[in-house]
């Protein structure tokens, strides 16, 4: 028997920092006890071990004694923590691991900064706990895809992760949050050194017969460990220390592959590999008794009679051996020459060694599904396509064959959107992305629909990079936001803002549109690097600021209704779509100081018009200008009158004039 230790495995840089911390403080005070909130890591040996130092781990900060020491754990805990220690003069040593205070943080600058946080991971651990704490409590957590898409529309989304998250299901569901809001911000708090630890295990998993995971049971670290693991190896083993190791588990296995949790201290390790010594030489001894046919080996066989029902092999042993027809493929076939040929050899795993009955009983199918599975779970790990060809339809999605495996690809992931029937699925071979695979249980779990998101992206950069600014295309309205509206433009969504629905203002971009509508939209902006695109719909139709303002000019005297007052001056309704604006000097002949001195909301009154300026759509009028031109017209008036009651030389001699004539 061959052991293998994961290239990384077992304590953590953030880990060893807690303990060693605590074991230090422990040292520095004798015969004092020191707490922590908390266990100060998911590891029931360890903790036992610091209790025996005088380490006591406490659920509540209430319950160590004022003046204590407290230390924080690896997993970090929320500023109010940290302010309640300070009241009751608890001294602090903070053992929080430098990876968790970076999501920390960096959850808190999202807050600030406006973001609607949400922390990817497992709502009820300690370390998300205290991340959430950091955004006073507002942030929402999401641990699967189920939750990613109940999130709702925000305006700006930033993300952060439990350190010891799953880099892949971190990349899947930000794929997911990425369609709940028009800014999403990433920061990167997944642990490098989880994420080469999980790496390891998964590359060890892949070569080995059985693969013991060392942590404890309550170490979310080391349960990723053990489902990783568990798609690869043909037996995954959780143990929390040497004793679980029971010598049947390993009982005819050659290779041995061991990985720890972040949480498990070398000294266990050690102890599980001592044990494991042992048991080889009582391995070694059982395998000479082994017999040359044993049900569960790997032999090869040539084919020598096909009959209806089953297949003779030859595989050099005296004796039946037989493969019946269940057994020769998954879907199973009509007839054996569907499958096989005389003369052809096989590779085949032993199901019965004959010793009762005389027959040995051998399975194409089996041996064809473990190299079915390495190529899913190879696909799995490097997100790879895999046909699948649909042999039914059953209650909540298809039954699916991959190489002779039988998958399911639940009904939501057979297309984009629902599928009213699914019996038009059967008999088509669909391509597929592997969302859950575990050989050990035989479940695999497929989706068409990623396929086909993945082919919707290629054709959304293809219309990415054919958009240009100031051309005009027509979309579909996907959806509707309190921000505007997303139009789906061929794969790709722009959004049209609200500002840039209409001319005039409007509440709700339903005002406007309805999802499903198709509009006629320009183009305003095009941001390649992040996918974003600005419409306009405004922009198609005629400014009516102008087409009313065109009937206007300076000089006329219009009627007018205050819409606003503001400290300068009053806004006035002109024309529907036109507004403008009345100065404070303009509004009184007497000095005023605010606009309601002199006017009303909704008061309505004659003003002159004194300026229009088309470029900026403003326009000023004047009410004190009415008067001072009627003044002004009544004081000429006064004038025309005042010189025509004056004598003219004509009227003085215009006798002489006349008489002058006559002669």
């Amino acid at each position: 028997m061959q052991i293998l230790t994961a290239k990384h495995c077992g304590f953590c840089y953030g880990v060893k920092r807690a303990v060693s911390l605590a074991l230090d403080q422990a040292a520095q005070t004798p015969g004092s006890t020191v707490y922590t909130l908390g266990p100060i890591i998911h590891n029931p040996q360890v903790v036992s071990n610091l209790h025996a130092n005088g380490i006591i781990a406490v659920d509540d900060i209430d319950q160590i004694p004022s003046g204590s020491t407290v230390i924080i754990r690896s997993h970090g805990v929320g500023p109010q923590i940290y302010k309640a220690a300070e009241i009751r003069g608890l001294k602090v040593v903070d053992a929080t691991c430098p990876h968790v205070k970076k999501a920390q943080q960096a959850a808190k600058e999202l807050f600030d900064s406006g973001c609607q946080v949400i922390v990817i991971g497992e709502a009820k651990h300690p370390e998300v706990k205290g991340i959430v704490a950091w955004t006073d409590n507002q942030a929402l957590t999401v641990e699967n895809a189920a939750e990613a898409e109940d999130v709702a529309l925000f305006s700006r989304i930033g993300l952060v992760a439990q350190t010891t998250f799953s880099e892949q299901a971190f990349a899947e569901l930000t794929a997911i949050l990425q369609n709940k809001t028009p800014e999403l911000v990433v920061k990167k708090t997944i642990c490098t050194a989880t994420e080469q630890r999980q790496q390891a295990a998964a590359e060890l998993a892949q070569i080995v017969d059985v693969m013991l995971v060392i942590g404890g049971k309550n170490s979310a670290n080391t349960a990723h460990l053990v489902e990783i693991c568990a798609q690869y190896a043909t037996r995954t083993l959780h143990i929390e220390t040497a004793e679980e190791l029971k010598f049947s588990e390993l009982k005819g296995k050659d290779r041995i592959g061991i990985t720890a949790g972040a949480s498990t201290p070398d000294w266990i390790i050690e102890e599980v590999l001592e044990r494991m010594q042992n048991f080889n030489e009582m391995l070694e001894n059982h395998l000479q008794n082994v017999k040359s046919v044993e049900v569960g080996s790997l032999l090869r066989g040539k084919v020598v009679a096909i009959r209806e029902t089953d297949v003779f092999v030859d595989i050099g042993f005296k004796g039946e051996a037989v493969i019946e027809l269940s057994e020769l493929a998954y879907p199973t076939p009509e007839r054996p020459e569907q499958i096989v040929q005389l003369g052809e050899e096989l590779s085949l795993l032993v199901l019965s060694d004959g010793s009762s009955d005389g027959s040995i009983k051998l399975s194409r199918k089996r041996i064809q599904e473990r190299l079915a599975w390495e190529e899913i779970l190879a696909a799995q790990e490097n997100h790879l396509p895999l046909e699948a060809h649909v042999t039914e339809a059953v209650k909540g999605g298809v039954r699916v064959a991959v190489n002779g495996v039988s998958g399911f690809i639940p009904a939501s992931h057979v297309a984009l959107g629902s599928v009213s029937d699914l019996n038009t699925y059967v008999g088509q071979t669909l391509t597929v992305f592997v969302i859950e695979a575990f050989e050990s249980s035989k479940k695999l779990v497929l989706s068409h629909k990623t396929h086909l998101r993945q082919q919707q992206e290629l054709q959304a950069q293809k219309t990415l990079q054919s958009l240009t600014v100031g051309s005009d295309v027509t979309g579909t309205v996907r959806r509707l936001a309190d921000f505007g509206a997303f139009v789906d433009l061929g794969g790709i969504d722009g959004l049209i803002h609200i500002s840039d629905l209409a001319w005039q203002r409007v509440k709700s971009p339903s005002e406007v549109l309805n999802e499903g509508d198709n509009v006629k939209v320009r183009i305003l902006k095009v941001d390649l690097e992040s996918k974003r695109i600005s419409l306009s719909l405004k922009d198609l139709q005629p400014d009516p600021w102008l087409a009313s303002a065109a009937a206007l000019k300076a000089g006329m005297i219009v009627d007018v209704t205050v819409t606003r007052l503001a400290k300068f001056g009053a806004f006035v309704k002109v024309l529907d779509g036109v507004e403008g604006l009345i100065r404070l000097a303009e509004l009184s002949e007497k000095t005023i100081h605010t606009a309601d001195e002199a006017v009303t909301l909704g008061q309505t009154f004659p003003a002159k018009i004194l300026e229009i300026e088309p470029a900026t759509k403003r326009l000023t009028l004047s009410v004190t200008q009415i008067k001072l031109d009627a003044e002004r017209a009544e004081y000429q008036d006064y004038l025309t009158e005042q010189q025509s009651d004056v004598p003219t030389l004509g009227d003085k001699f215009a006798h002489l004039f006349s008489q002058l004539e006559k002669k």
